[in-house]
Formats: C-alpha cells, structure tokens, sequence
C-alpha cells in the first residue's frame, strides 16, 4: 500500500474513531443530565431532537415527523409519549385522514426547547473557550460537508455529476 494510501486509511479509522467517541459523549446519559439540570427540563437528547423538529416543522403528520427526525416510527413514538406526558407536545387526529397522528408543539414545549437549547449552548461555550469563531465555522463547514457525502453515498453523488 503506497504512503498516501495508507495516510488516507488511518485517517479514515481515526474519523471513524472520533465520530464513534463524539456519539458516545453525545449521547450519554452524564451529559443528557447536566443539560437537564442546567435547564431545568427533565428530557434527554433523544426527545430534544424530535421536540425540535415539532417546534420547527410542525404541526406534522407523524410519518413526516419521523423522515424529518431520521428515525424508525418505533423509537418515534416512545419519544413522543415522553413529551406527550411532560405536556411539551399534543397528538391529535389528523382532520384530512382520521387514521393519522398530528403532533404540534405546546406553549410549554416551545419554552422547554429554548430553555435547553440555551442549556446546550452554555455548555458548549464553556467547553469551546478556547475556540475562535472562524475554528469553529470551519469544524461547522466541514461537518456538513462530512454529513452531505455520508449521506448521500458515491453512488448518489456519481449520478448527479452525469
């Protein structure tokens, strides 16, 4: 294997390597309760993240919902019950097809989210100190771009150049 090969492999297993940390730290249950205490709301990341896109998108259908949240309708609903029984969202029937679910945001989800996004964000700048503004837009910059290709594959990405 030439040296360039064998550089682009260990940086490879190292980005794969760091991503794996950066989901578990993500992730954890420590942080999940820091933020919870720092904000006062008793949610963890999971249920964030699908409040957000309530409060963003909605109200949605609970199909949309799930595509908008990247997740599998299973794990979807435990999350919605969570922040159904806190009262941060309501499900209702859907008015057009009786059969489906609508999910919207409450009054006190919408603060909810806030109170945690600000959560995230204190925590963050702490940890971050030490980090410019441009460091972080290019990080920023270059975690969408890793986002967009892993997303989209080689074969997405060869098709659109045809």
């Amino acid at each position: 294997m030439s040296p360039a090969r064998r550089d682009a492999a260990d940086a490879r297993r190292r980005l794969r390597d760091s991503l794996g940390a950066l989901s578990r730290i993500t992730g954890s249950a420590r942080l999940d309760r820091r933020v919870s205490a720092r904000s006062g709301v008793p949610i963890g990341f999971a249920a964030y993240a699908v409040l957000g896109r309530v409060v963003a998108d909605g109200p949605l259908r609970m199909s949309d919902l799930a595509a908008n949240a990247r997740m599998l309708p299973a794990a979807l609903t435990r999350q919605v019950q969570a922040l159904e029984a806190e009262g941060y969202i309501e499900r209702r029937s859907d008015p057009a097809d009786g059969r489906a679910a609508v999910v919207e945001a409450t009054a006190a989800g919408r603060t909810a989210y806030a109170d945690v996004d600000e959560a995230n964000d204190g925590i963050m700048s702490e940890q971050l100190a030490d980090w410019s503004s441009e460091e972080l837009w290019e990080l920023v910059d270059r975690l969408e771009r890793l986002i967009h290709d892993l997303r989209s594959g080689p074969d997405v990405r060869g098709a659109e150049a045809g």
